[in-house]
């Protein structure tokens, strides 16, 4: 939908079948991140997938001249992402999960779960 934006300069981004984009989402796999998206996913407007991040150890340079760490984030078939979500790297969201509207996913989402909060924790599993 409008306003999206995916990116993958010096990165990789798959995108499988029947996947929903909404809008103002931002799917970032620039500087060496890998993002690749399974089947049938629900992404809602806001969402930010964000493969890489800034180096940041060193206190005598800026941020913004110490590179980035790539990593990689997964979403697997079948799995909806409320608004407002936000994946960082190196997660893996597996089949049948649902992420709830603005959650923070910082580790690895197990199959069927329902997550949810800052950072995502375990709500309930789907039956």
């Amino acid at each position: 939908m409008r306003n999206s934006a995916l990116y993958s300069d010096r990165g990789s981004l798959q995108i499988g079948d029947r996947v929903s984009i909404n809008s103002n989402v931002c799917i970032d796999a620039c500087d060496g991140g890998e993002i690749r998206v399974g089947n049938d996913v629900l992404i809602g407007p806001n969402v930010v997938l964000r493969a890489s991040g800034h180096v940041f150890s060193s206190l005598d340079q800026p941020v913004n001249r110490q590179g980035h760490t790539g990593g990689s984030i997964v979403i697997e078939d079948d799995v909806w992402l409320g608004a407002n979500v936000v994946i960082l790297p190196n997660v893996v969201i597996a089949s049948h999960a649902v992420v709830g509207a603005g959650a923070v996913v910082t580790c690895n989402v197990e199959p069927g779960t329902v997550v949810g909060g800052i950072p995502a924790k375990l709500i309930s599993r789907r039956k």
